[in-house]
C-alpha cells in the first residue's frame, strides 16, 4: 500500500505543480487578451512544456513594414504578408498603442482610396483615364513570442518595426517631426490628430508609444503613396531626371546625381554635386530665407514626378512657401508670349511648343486654383513635364547642369544683397508672382544666356525656359505642407535598427 500511496502523492505533487504553473500564468495571459491587443489576441494561448514541467503564454503580434502591394516576402520566412487586421478593444485606457496604430494605417487606406477614386469618378473629362497603381503600402507579418521572454518593464505586448519603416509610416499618416534625437534616442512626431513619442527600454532598446489625439483626415493631404516619397523622401533625397539608366547609358560622361535637401550642410554638398562653385556656396550658407526656396526650385527643375498616373494626391514630404502656382503660371505665359513675338521664333520653336502646350491645357478646365484642377488637367500637364524630360535628356549633362548653375548662382548673388528686389517682394509685395517671373525673364534669364560654354545664347535661353516651365508645372503636380520641417538625417533611410511599438 505504501508504494501505492507513494504513487498517489506523486501524482497528485505533478498536477499540483502543473496547476501552480498553469494559474502563474494568470497575468501574463490578462496581458495578451483581446481587450488589450484585439483580433490579434486570437493567438494568444497557453503551452506545456512537458520537459521542463511548466506552462506558459504564447502570443502573436505583428511586424510592420513598408513594401509593394504585390509583395509576397517580409522578414520572417515562412509566414504570409497580410495587410492590417484591426478589432478594436472594448477599453480604450488598457489596450497596446500598436492597435490604435493599425487601425490608423487601415483607415488611411480606406478612406484615402475612397477620395481619390471619387475624384476621379466625378470629374466628366476624367472617363478613359486608367485608375491609379499605388506601389507602396504597409505589410505585415505574424510573430509568435513567450511571455517569458517579455522585459519586466513591459506590461503590454509590443509590434515590431525597423527605423527606417516608422519613419515611412509616420509620413503616410500626415505627421511631422518635432524632436529626433539619435543620442538620447527622443524621439516625437505629430500631426493629424496623432502623436508618438519614445522610451528606452532596458534590456530592450527604443519602444514608442502612438496615441490617437484628436480627428484625422486622409482626404488631399495625404502624403502620395509611392515607394519613392515615402522611401527618398522622406529622408530628403529627391529622386532626379538623371537617374535614367538608358540615359547614363547613352551619355558617357554623365553622372547619377544625389539630390539631398532640408538642413544647411547637405545643402551645400548637393550644391557642390550639381557644379556651383565655392563663392555660391559660401553665399548660401548665410542665405535662410527666400520668396521661392531655391532648394525647391532645383527641385521643381531635375527632380522625378513623384505623382501617380490618375491619381489626385499631390502632398510630399517637406514645406515650402506659399505661392500661388497657377498665377506664376500665367505670368510665365504672358512674358513666353512677348519673348516669342520680339524674337520671331518658328512654330517649331521648342519655346513655343511649351507655350501652345499650355494653351491646350487651359482648354480642359479651369486652372485658376492648382488645388482644383481636374483630373484631366492634371494627366496633361504630367505628360507635358515627360516631354520637358525627353528634351532635357537629349542634351549633354554639362550643358544642363551649367543653366542650372548659373540660375542658381546669378539668384544668389542677387539674394546676397538683403535690400535687393527679391528680398523686398517678399516683405512689401501683394502681386509677389507677377514680380518674381519678370525678374527672372528681364533679369535671371539674360545672365543665364550669357554663359561661358560651347551653347548658343539661343540655346540656353530654351533650357532655361524649359526648366523654368518644368519647375512650375512640377509643383502643380505636387505640394508640401508649409509647417513640416526636415529634421530627420537622410542616413536613416534603409535603418534596419529595431524599434518596438508599446
Amino acid at each position: 500500500m505504501s508504494g501505492f500511496d507513494d504513487l498517489n502523492q506523486n501524482v497528485f505533487g505533478l498536477v499540483a505543480l502543473i496547476a501552480l504553473q498553469y494559474f502563474s500564468t494568470a497575468d501574463g495571459y490578462r496581458r495578451c487578451a483581446d481587450s488589450v491587443m484585439g483580433l490579434w489576441a486570437e493567438g494568444t494561448h497557453r503551452r506545456l512544456r512537458a520537459k521542463m514541467f511548466r506552462v506558459e503564454v504564447v502570443f502573436e503580434i505583428p511586424v510592420l513594414f513598408m513594401a509593394s502591394p504585390n509583395n509576397k516576402r517580409g522578414p520572417i520566412a515562412g509566414r504570409d504578408v497580410m495587410a492590417t487586421k484591426v478589432l478594436q478593444p472594448k477599453d480604450q485606457a488598457i489596450k497596446a498603442s500598436w492597435v490604435n496604430l493599425l487601425a490608423a494605417l487601415q483607415r488611411e487606406e480606406c478612406d484615402s482610396r475612397k477620395w481619390d477614386e471619387s475624384d476621379l469618378l466625378n470629374s466628366p473629362r476624367g472617363i478613359g483615364i486608367e485608375p491609379p497603381k499605388y506601389n507602396c503600402v504597409v505589410c505585415l507579418q505574424g510573430k509568435t513570442r513567450s511571455w517569458d521572454f517579455i522585459p519586466d518593464a513591459t506590461t503590454k505586448p509590443y509590434a515590431t518595426s525597423t527605423m527606417c519603416h516608422l519613419i515611412e509610416m509616420i509620413s503616410m499618416l500626415g505627421m511631422y517631426w518635432k524632436a529626433f534625437d539619435q543620442v538620447a534616442w527622443n524621439l516625437r512626431a505629430e500631426g493629424n490628430g496623432f502623436i508618438l513619442t519614445s522610451t528606452i527600454i532596458h534590456g530592450l532598446g527604443v519602444m514608442v508609444v502612438f496615441a490617437i489625439t484628436e480627428k484625422s483626415t486622409f482626404t488631399n493631404k495625404r502624403v502620395i503613396p509611392d515607394e519613392q516619397v515615402l522611401k527618398e523622401l522622406a529622408f530628403g533625397i529627391v529622386p532626379n531626371i538623371f537617374s535614367d539608366d538608358q540615359y547614363l547609358e547613352n551619355q558617357k560622361e554623365a553622372q547619377s546625381l544625389d539630390l539631398i535637401f532640408g538642413t544647411h550642410g547637405v545643402d551645400e554638398e548637393t550644391l557642390e554635386a550639381l557644379g556651383c562653385s565655392a563663392g555660391t556656396l559660401r553665399k548660401w550658407s548665410k542665405i535662410n530665407k527666400h520668396i521661392f526656396s531655391m532648394s525647391f526650385e532645383i527641385i521643381g527643375m531635375l527632380g522625378q514626378v513623384l505623382r501617380i498616373r490618375g491619381s489626385s494626391f499631390r502632398m510630399n514630404q517637406g514645406r515650402k512657401a506659399s505661392w500661388k502656382m497657377t498665377t506664376l503660371i500665367e505670368v510665365f505665359q504672358r512674358h513666353l508670349s512677348k519673348l516669342i513675338d520680339e524674337e520671331h521664333l518658328k512654330a517649331n520653336n521648342r519655346a513655343t511648343d511649351i507655350f501652345e502646350r499650355w494653351g491646350k491645357i487651359l482648354h480642359l478646365g479651369d486652372c485658376t486654383d492648382e488645388t482644383q484642377l481636374n483630373i484631366e488637367c492634371r494627366e496633361a500637364i504630367h505628360e507635358a513635364v515627360d516631354a520637358i524630360d525627353k528634351y532635357l535628356l537629349t542634351l549633354n549633362q554639362t550643358d544642363l547642369l551649367g543653366v542650372v548653375v548659373a540660375h542658381i548662382t546669378h539668384v544668389v548673388d542677387v539674394l546676397e544683397d538683403p535690400n535687393s528686389s527679391l528680398n523686398i517682394i517678399a516683405l512689401t509685395d501683394a502681386h509677389k508672382e507677377e514680380t518674381l517671373i519678370t525678374y527672372y525673364f528681364d533679369k535671371i534669364r539674360p545672365n543665364v544666356m550669357h554663359l561661358p560654354t560651347d551653347e548658343d545664347k539661343e540655346a540656353k535661353s530654351t533650357i532655361w525656359i524649359a526648366l523654368v516651365f518644368r519647375m512650375l508645372c512640377w509643383f502643380l503636380l505636387h505640394d508640401f505642407d508649409k509647417g513640416d520641417v526636415r529634421i530627420v538625417p537622410a542616413e536613416m533611410k534603409g535603418s534596419r535598427m529595431p524599434v518596438f511599438i508599446g
